[in-house]
């Protein structure tokens, strides 16, 4: 008997938009934290490698670079869009709310610095994903 595994609500939609053209390959980008400047580590986010694990998902990485925090300027960015002159006060309300939402244990390494436009250092890989078509129906 085949075991269909229990999938989160974000692995369902990647693999939603995985199927959703099977010619086309999906381009996506993630950062992590930075632990050796030299060498990024492998792998993958564990909800994307639970759905190659389960041969869901085909994972082609194209670019793995070292980078300020594409996350963070977007964040910040929309954080500043109705102020017209940010202040060192408005980052560090911004800064505060934003580490609040980092998951337990990244805290110190996808922080933002103190200053005004400090963003953090990170490893941005972009990945190509297919989704897997069964062989057999």
């Amino acid at each position: 008997m085949t075991q269909i595994p229990s999938l989160t609500q974000q692995q369902l939609e990647l693999l939603r938009l995985a199927k959703k053209d099977t010619v086309a390959e999906l381009r996506l980008s993630y950062e992590f934290p930075v632990l050796d400047d030299s060498v990024p580590s492998g792998g993958h986010p564990p909800f994307i490698q639970e759905l190659i694990d389960h041969h869901f998902i085909q994972v082609q990485v194209k670019e793995t670079s070292l980078r300020a925090s594409e996350f963070q300027q977007e964040n910040w960015t929309e954080y500043c869009d109705e102020i017209d002159y940010p202040s060192q006060a408005d980052w560090d309300r911004w800064r505060q709310g934003f580490i609040s939402q980092l998951g337990e244990g990244f805290e110190s390494l996808m922080a933002p610095g103190k200053r005004l436009g400090q963003f953090t250092k990170v490893w941005i890989r972009e990945i190509s994903v297919r989704a897997v078509q069964p062989s057999n129906l």
